[in-house]
């Protein structure tokens, strides 16, 4: 009877931790492609991400479905961020092309990649949205967040492996403008 009870114990706690396990994992919808880009002129705009797997876009009038790391927002905000990373700064306003000298990038003005978060302007200052965009070596970077930004103030965060987090003083307001981000001016 006792070792029955002690294998019942055994299974129930082995049952409860792989539930544990499984519960306790979070999937993260953020990707950081390796090469990639995106342009736009006259109206219209091509984005693209070198590496990824063939994806589906299924369009029905004004209706689009996409499959992959390429989501498609049919109005962008945009904010000019310029910011070095202390590690990566050789002086003159030029940083090290990290990603392209360790062949992650085909692009010579590479850097390395940042994640920029838009915080809500009032307690408790939750995420709104979040972006992973490309930092160039002279220290731009050029963050598109969807049209519901638009006419909000939300405080910058700009978050990065290798530094330490950092905040806009003050909420930045998304206007018709474009919003400007500049971490290297006093």
């Amino acid at each position: 009877m006792k070792l029955m009870s002690l294998n019942k114990i055994i299974g129930i706690v082995i049952i409860i931790g792989q539930w544990s396990m499984v519960n306790g994992q979070t999937l993260n919808p953020k990707t950081t492609p390796a090469c990639g880009g995106y342009f736009s002129a006259g109206g219209k705009s091509l984005s693209w991400t070198m590496g990824e797997t063939f994806n589906t876009t299924l369009v029905n009038g004004t209706k689009m479905l996409t499959q992959g790391n390429q989501q498609p927002y049919i109005f962008l905000k945009l904010l000019n961020l310029k910011m070095f990373i202390e590690g990566f700064y050789m002086g003159g306003g030029q940083m090290q092309a990290v990603l392209y000298n360790n062949n992650l990038n085909a692009s010579p003005a590479a850097c390395d990649s940042v994640t920029v978060e838009l915080h809500n302007a009032f307690s408790p200052y939750s995420i709104f949205t979040s972006v992973n965009v490309l930092l160039h070596t002279d220290g731009s970077a050029d963050v598109r967040f969807p049209i519901s930004v638009s006419s909000n103030s939300y405080y910058v965060a700009v978050r990065h492996r290798n530094a330490i987090e950092t905040w806009s003083k003050n909420p930045v307001r998304f206007s018709d403008a474009v919003a400007i981000f500049d971490l290297t001016s006093p």
